[in-house]
């Protein structure tokens, strides 16, 4: 950093000796004029291409947004209708009688008729 450091100022004493002089600033004032127009031009494209960015940006984050809330719309709107066509399907098997279950007069597999009216009569 010292080198660095070292030339900033010889630069800076030579600079000096040129714009205190009368015929040095003569010569200089064209030059550091033009210096500053192209710095000026360079900030102001600078200025542009950021805006320019920055639109870009905030264009892509709207899509993504967008996007994002329609596949959050889509996600809640299928478990809306999940949650319907389970209670449904609830609602359905609720109502109908159990085709399944035996009557209790029924006698099981392995007993014999008569053996089962042998014992209702005792």
């Amino acid at each position: 950093m010292k080198p660095f450091g070292f030339a900033l100022g010889a630069l800076t004493g030579a600079a000096a000796v040129l714009l205190l002089n009368r015929q040095g600033t003569q010569r200089v004032h064209p030059i550091a004029k033009a210096a500053m127009k192209a710095a000026v031009m360079a900030y102001h494209e600078a200025r542009v291409q950021g805006a320019e960015l920055a639109e870009a940006a905030e264009d892509l984050f709207a899509e993504a947004k967008t996007e994002a809330a329609a596949d959050i719309f889509a996600a809640a709107v299928a478990a809306a209708q999940a949650k319907a066509t389970q209670a449904r399907t609830e609602a359905k098997t609720e109502t109908k009688p159990e085709a399944t279950s035996k009557p209790e007069s029924a006698a099981p597999a392995g007993e014999a008729p008569a053996s089962r009216a042998a014992s209702e009569s005792a």
